[in-house]
């Protein structure tokens, strides 16, 4: 069993429960909050899946093997890639992994 220094867990506890005066900050009538909510909501609907390819994997040759999975956001003229790197495991299937892509896109 492992032992938390009770001032430790008091700040790891505030993040376990939901407490809305403490984390409903986004749900205020202020300017700037409501700003930054409609922004969210924008960013990601440009987030989309790029056409090809999307998931990449490095060399089987290579001890540690890593994913990349790669999205797009265009706006207007702008175009950006967003990569993000998971490291590979044995357990790892074509379904489970399109499963995670596709839920990076929904959170």
């Amino acid at each position: 069993m492992v032992y938390i220094i009770d001032d430790v867990w008091m700040y790891i506890k505030t993040f376990l429960f939901h407490n809305i005066k403490t984390q409903g900050k986004h749900l205020k009538k202020n300017k700037n909050i409501e700003c930054y909510n409609n922004s969210i909501k924008i960013f990601n609907s440009l987030l989309k899946e790029v056409s090809n390819p999307r998931i990449i994997f490095q060399s089987a040759t290579k001890p540690f093997r890593t994913l990349k999975f790669i999205y797009e956001i265009t706006y207007k003229n702008i175009r950006r890639l967003i990569i993000i790197y998971r490291p590979m495991t044995i357990n790892d299937t074509s379904r489970k992994l399109k499963e995670e892509y596709c839920s990076f896109i929904q959170n």
